[in-house]
């Protein structure tokens, strides 16, 4: 049990927590429900409470690289099967990406996942896909979550690669029976050739509340007017305007009803995670007059997400009530500061206690301890210490140290070839448990080893990206991409 105070903003009072779950929310010094007598108290002071943040769409076994770009090209790409073609695309994303999860599954997880966690994020879509489920292990992964009911793992669907007319309609089948479907569809310039993936999805049946169309910026008003019973597009605009100059027609599909979410994507064109996509919707926005409020786009990263979910999970999310999943962020906020503009406007230092199914899993070093977290790892954020609740994904419970998680990185960085050949070599995990085996979820990496050059010597991993939006990755985005400079508005934020 987990009572959180909060002294103002959108969410003042507390919210009490149990059993993994909201147990009540009450405002101001009303009391809470029975039981909580002797439950440890996290009081936030005037931090903002508010709920987990959720990333529609990632691709977290990349999120170890730095921002990518194609040396000497001027023109934006066409759509998502341009990019992959480039001479530089397979030596600096897949094989890295692919020595990793190879050579060191369990740590490119907790990197991936922690990088989540900085941000104020309690839901991910975009896990590697894995031989064996470990959800609920740190961050919610959307579509392995099965919350313990057996076949729970068809409650969320979700591809990467586009897929044909039949398997489509099986996927409107299982929207019909209750799923979610989560598509990576008409990702490119507007009016692309990869439109047809919108329009093929609309033959087979797809246009309906479950659906939700990662990118979808091909495609125009006319389309989204035409999806009758609509459910959401998962838009993110960093990785539209690095990669093809132009983003998602949003006001259009609002117009539509359409629900908006947003989706860090990953890092070789994108943010580090959603807290600071934020900020991106929010630059785009005011550069092109949608006039989007700040409640307008911290709502695609709680509620309408949340919503979605909710169409196929047994519990809500992305909500503070009654009965919803217990993922939980608070964040520092100036007294006074309108709630919504002071959670665009945090950035990873701001980030005080991150709560996860009940369970405190990082922050501040005094919210953690308040709340019993058990066991904890230290990590440094943005020149601040913070704590980590880290327990090893095959020995519950045995604490993992943050520094032993860096190190078998760099172990792997130093030998990749040397490593992936020991990995292939391995029979058990510990406590007996298979060795756990990932595989990268872009089109060109099919399998654990797929993707690799016959070479295995050629395979260079860059270093680890830093968890925050450093300078470094400030310089990077003034210097490529094809925004226009307008990604460099970002200074703003992070280099005040």
């Amino acid at each position: 049990m987990l009572p959180m105070a909060a002294g103002q903003g959108a969410f003042p009072g507390a919210v009490w927590l149990e059993d993994g779950l909201v147990a009540a929310v009450t405002r101001g010094a009303d009391p809470g429900p029975p039981g909580f007598t002797t439950a440890p108290v996290v009081d936030v002071g005037d931090s903002l409470v508010l709920p987990g943040l959720i990333d529609l769409h990632n691709h977290l076994a990349y999120d170890t690289l730095p921002l990518w770009t194609v040396p000497g090209r001027t023109t934006p790409f066409a759509h998502h099967d341009s990019w992959p073609r480039a001479a530089n695309y397979a030596p600096e994303i897949t094989w890295p990406a692919s020595a990793l999860v190879t050579a060191c599954p369990e740590e490119l997880l907790a990197r991936v996942e922690v990088g989540a966690l900085v941000g104020g994020t309690t839901t991910v879509q975009g896990s590697p896909p894995k031989n064996r489920p470990l959800d609920g292990w740190l961050v919610r992964n959307a579509e392995d979550e099965t919350f313990g009911i057996p076949g729970g793992a068809s409650f969320v669907f979700a591809s990467v690669l586009q897929l044909d007319a039949q398997t489509l309609a099986s996927r409107a089948t299982a929207m019909a029976q209750g799923s979610t479907f989560v598509y990576h569809c008409a990702e490119g310039a507007p009016g692309s050739l990869v439109r047809r993936e919108f329009t093929d999805a609309k033959a087979a049946g797809c246009l309906r509340p479950g659906f939700v169309a990662v990118h979808a910026n091909a495609i125009g008003a006319a389309d989204f007017a035409g999806w009758a019973d609509p459910g959401a597009i998962v838009w993110s605009p960093f990785s539209n305007l690095w990669l093809y100059g132009e983003t998602t027609d949003v006001p259009a599909a609002r117009a539509a009803g359409i629900g908006i979410c947003l989706g860090a994507d990953w890092a070789p064109s994108g943010t580090r995670h959603v807290l600071g996509e934020l900020k991106v919707a929010r630059v785009v926005s005011d550069d092109r007059g949608w006039g989007l409020t700040d409640e307008d786009l911290v709502a695609m990263v709680t509620s309408t997400p949340g919503d979605v979910l909710a169409r196929s999970w047994p519990r809500a999310v992305g909500r503070l009530v009654e009965g919803a999943l217990g993922d939980v962020l608070v964040l520092r906020a100036d007294p006074g500061t309108d709630p919504f503009t002071a959670v665009v406007d945090a950035t990873e230092r701001d980030v005080e206690l991150v709560v996860i199914d009940g369970r405190p899993r990082y922050g501040l070093a005094d919210r953690m301890r308040a709340a019993d977290a058990d066991p904890v790892t230290p990590i440094e954020v943005a020149g601040q210490d913070r704590l980590l609740c880290l327990v090893r994904p095959d020995e519950p419970g045995t604490g993992w140290e943050w520094a032993d998680v860096l190190a078998r990185l760099e172990a792997v960085r130093a030998d990749p070839a040397g490593e992936i050949a020991a990995a292939d070599q391995a029979s058990a995990g510990p406590g007996g448990f298979p060795p756990l085996r990932l595989r990268l979820d872009m089109p060109t990496g099919e399998g654990p080893t797929a993707g690799l050059p016959e070479d295995l010597s050629h395979v260079v991993v860059p270093a680890i990206v830093p968890l925050v939006h450093d300078d470094a990755w400030l310089d990077a985005v003034a210097a490529g991409g094809f925004h226009g400079g307008l990604l460099t508005r970002l200074d703003h934020w992070y280099r005040p």
